[in-house]
């Protein structure tokens, strides 16, 4: 009990902390541009390869297609959400100021009941730019680690939709192609405080661009670690070969999963990785419709 209650007390004074390093805030009203605030770059070239064909469920949607693979899903749910930005001196926070974009949530995916939905977003690149400073700060910092791949890739990577809430690491970073641009993809947490690394938050996220620059493709798929506990409640057990929570010295802890993530047997995740990377190596997106 005594330990729990450091941990909250913890917590709590590193909200601030965590909060420096979110993505920058948008101005509360529409930036005004007179010239187009992005370049389109062409992603770079991978040795990843995309696959010509992929067995499971195809889904097509607003221009935007692409195959589920068998045993992620049975369907998907589809929509075009309205844009949202601030009107008549109406005040919105910035991961609220969003142009018209695509949106697809998978149905039947194989892990419930977690933190975030499975879902992928297709955004126009010109128009969330224009709306949304930090977005365009984001879709900048995507363009420029694709036209000049590192390796390895740095440890805060872009990330879309913005969250109220702080990228805590990145682990098993690579850049893949799908079938009409690239990005990269990478498991992460995100928190407003430091927390265990765990099943319920951690996720899968694909960030890319179309090669013509229009479009930012993101994907959010929650992944499961057989070492690493149920949830973010420190006291929660964690397996055998799991890494124990370190309040004291976090960024070690923080180490040592990403560590443990990055040797982790590709196939041995929930979802395996080599399927969720065939689904975003099968997208398609021809524009919105």
């Amino acid at each position: 009990m005594k330990s729990l209650r450091k941990f909250t007390l913890l917590s709590a004074l590193l909200v601030a902390m965590l909060a420096c390093s979110l993505f920058t805030p948008a101005a509360p009203s529409p930036v005004t541009v007179t010239e187009p605030p992005v370049t389109p770059a062409m992603p770079a070239p991978t040795d990843t390869p995309v696959p010509t064909a992929v067995n499971g469920i195809p889904v097509s949607f607003s221009g935007t297609s692409f195959v589920i693979p068998d045993g992620l899903g049975n369907g998907a749910g589809t929509e075009i959400v309205p844009e949202s930005v601030p009107q008549n001196g109406q005040d919105l926070p910035y991961f609220a100021i969003n142009p018209a974009y695509v949106h697809f949530t998978l149905q039947g995916y194989p892990l419930q009941g977690k933190f975030l939905d499975p879902q992928l977003y297709v955004y126009p690149v010109q128009e969330f730019s224009q709306i949304n400073e930090g977005a365009a700060q984001i879709i900048s910092d995507l363009q420029t680690l694709l036209a000049n791949p590192s390796n390895p890739l740095p440890s805060q990577l872009p990330f879309l939709p913005l969250f109220n809430a702080a990228q805590m690491f990145s682990a098993e970073a690579q850049i893949i192609s799908f079938q009409n641009g690239a990005g990269v993809r990478f498991l992460t947490q995100y928190g407003q405080a430091y927390y265990p690394v765990n099943n319920k938050y951690l996720f899968y996220t694909f960030q890319g661009l179309t090669s013509d620059g229009k479009y930012y493709v993101a994907a959010i798929l929650p992944i499961n670690a057989a070492f690493l506990a149920a949830d973010e409640n420190p006291a929660s057990p964690i397996p055998q070969d799991g890494i124990p929570f370190n309040m004291d010295q976090p960024q070690q802890y923080f180490d040592a999963v990403i560590q443990k993530l990055n040797s982790t047997d590709p196939n041995t995740f929930t979802p395996g990785l080599p399927s969720l990377d065939a689904l975003i190596q099968s997208i398609t997106v021809s524009g919105m419709q």
